[in-house]
């Protein structure tokens, strides 16, 4: 397999996962409104009993997962980029 195979078979996987990362992190950001939304109907007076702790749990959880997905993303957009600058250089 040349350079160039090689390079063609990794930009069409980085590109192929950096769409599903994308959509994933689409999910995310909807589950954290969502969880946002929660919190905020726990926070009301008559929850008054939950523990704050109770509301705190996903919130970290989301914003851990967030954190996560754009990590992975810019190192796929770097594999992504490489494959792109091989090609461009064999091309020339």
């Amino acid at each position: 397999m040349s350079l160039q195979d090689e390079a063609t078979a990794v930009l069409a996987w980085a590109t192929a996962e950096q769409q599903r990362l994308e959509a994933e992190l689409t999910t995310v950001h909807q589950t954290r409104r969502l969880v946002e939304a929660k919190m905020a109907e726990l926070q009301h007076p008559k929850c008054e009993n939950r523990r704050a702790q109770e509301r705190e749990v996903p919130d970290r959880f989301v914003s851990l997962r967030i954190s996560a997905l754009d990590k992975e993303l810019t190192e796929v957009r770097r594999v992504k980029c490489l494959a792109e600058q091989t090609l461009a250089g064999a091309g020339a």
